[in-house]
């Protein structure tokens, strides 16, 4: 051994499957409940009905489950768990700020302004976010929830108390 406990691996594929399950689960909101998808994942949309009709409880669902499964691969490549924490920490805070721009008043003063100095391409790229993106307050709130249940399991699946008795 390396001088790290044994569950190390363990712990890393445990989170490891949870991002991809949760970044599996936000996709399939949007192939297979959302009218229409966003651009980049259109070619994959596949709407069924049956899930259609449960879209209004889904809604939030691919926030929840995207800042989950983010946070979960940012603290995965953090150097330790108090820094995978605090990474993680930043990236709900990047979430927070990015819906927080969806509010009607500051979209449509970003999308000019980006529009005016970001070139064509890369307007083309980020552009639909604020152009058609609606701030709402669940999506907030399910971001926030997704970092945090990240940050717990970042805790939860911790070595950082194995390591401190291996130095």
């Amino acid at each position: 051994m390396d001088g790290k406990p044994a569950n190390n691996n363990t712990y890393l594929y445990v989170k490891l499957g949870i991002a991809c399950l949760a970044l599996l689960i936000a996709m399939s909101v949007y192939v297979f409940a959302r009218p229409a998808p966003p651009d980049l994942m259109a070619g994959l949309h596949w709407r069924s009905d049956w899930l259609t009709g449960y879209s209004a409880y889904l809604n939030s669902a691919p926030s929840l489950f995207y800042t989950l499964a983010i946070g979960l691969l940012i603290g995965i490549c953090a150097s330790t768990p108090s820094k995978a924490r605090l990474h993680c920490t930043l990236w709900i805070g990047v979430v927070v700020c990015l819906e927080l721009t969806q509010a009607p008043l500051i979209a449509a003063r970003l999308a000019d302004w980006l529009g005016s100095i970001l070139p064509t391409y890369a307007w083309d790229a980020i552009g639909p976010y604020w152009q058609r993106g609606v701030f709402d307050p669940l999506d907030l709130l399910a971001a926030i929830a997704g970092g945090a249940v990240a940050i717990l399991l970042l805790t939860r699946f911790s070595t950082e108390k194995g390591d401190e008795i291996e130095d």
